[in-house]
C-alpha cells in the first residue's frame, strides 16, 4: 500500500500540517515506507506459532507461606543507625535557629 500524493495532502489537511511546508518534504516517503513494513508484519504466518504466547506460569513463583518476622534486635543489626526501635536518617529540613 502506497499513499498517493492527493491522500498525503488530503491527510496533512487533517492533522492541520501545510502539505507544502519545506519541513514535510520527506514526510511522504517516510509515511510509505512505515506502510510497507506494516503490510510485510502483516504477511507473517502466525498461525504456526499458535501456542506459543501461552506461556506454563504454573510454579513459577515461590510459594506463599509465612514465616516469623524479623525481630527488633536483628533489624537493629542490619540497620546503618538505630535507636530507641526506629531508624535514624539524617535530617532533611533545616530548622532555624
Amino acid at each position: 500500500m502506497v499513499i498517493s500524493e492527493s491522500e498525503f495532502k488530503d491527510l496533512c489537511k487533517l492533522a492541520r500540517l501545510d502539505p507544502e511546508d519545506e519541513s514535510l518534504k520527506n514526510l511522504m516517503s517516510d509515511f510509505n515506507r512505515i506502510l510497507e513494513s506494516v503490510e510485510q508484519i502483516n504477511e507473517i504466518q502466525v498461525e504456526e506459532a499458535a501456542g506459543m504466547s501461552e506461556l506454563d506460569t504454573r510454579d513459577m513463583a515461590r510459594p506463599d507461606e509465612p514465616v516469623e518476622p524479623l525481630g527488633t534486635e536483628a533489624i537493629a543489626a542490619i540497620a546503618p543507625d538505630f535507636q530507641s526501635g526506629h531508624f535514624v536518617v539524617p535530617g532533611v529540613i533545616e530548622s532555624e535557629g
